[in-house]
């Protein structure tokens, strides 16, 4: 278990390019793989559960597929998210709510699986 880490779900060191702080932009989530498989149920269990999801901050889910079908590339996505928002402080509401930040449940994210979140500009 990672244990004092900076939470996976959101990475407050990383500067956030202008463009996406001004106006509305895609994020695309990648699992890449699952890790281990009991964190990743336990996380599951809160992340699908508990949480507030994206369209209570004005987000729109614009794709959502688990498993992910590769076409081309060298590595298989377990999972793979797009979702549209209004603004990049919509995002961060969405993605530091109160049961994100619960003791342990990022380092709990951290175990259960590799993940990569890409932003794209609204077209």
């Amino acid at each position: 278990m990672v244990t004092g880490s900076v939470s996976t779900l959101f990475n407050h060191s990383r500067e956030v390019p202008e463009f996406f702080k001004s106006g509305p932009f895609l994020s695309v989530f990648i699992a890449h793989n699952v890790i281990d498989e009991t964190a990743y149920e336990a996380y599951q269990a809160i992340s699908d559960g508990d949480t507030v999801k994206p369209s209570q901050f004005g987000g729109e889910v614009l794709g959502f597929s688990k498993p992910a079908f590769r076409f081309v590339g060298p590595e298989e996505a377990y999972a793979v998210a797009v979702i549209r928002w209004p603004s990049f402080e919509a995002f961060k509401a969405w993605r530091t709510q109160p049961v994100y930040a619960a003791d342990g449940v990022a380092d709990l994210h951290a175990t259960a699986e590799r993940e990569s979140v890409y932003f794209l500009p609204s077209i």
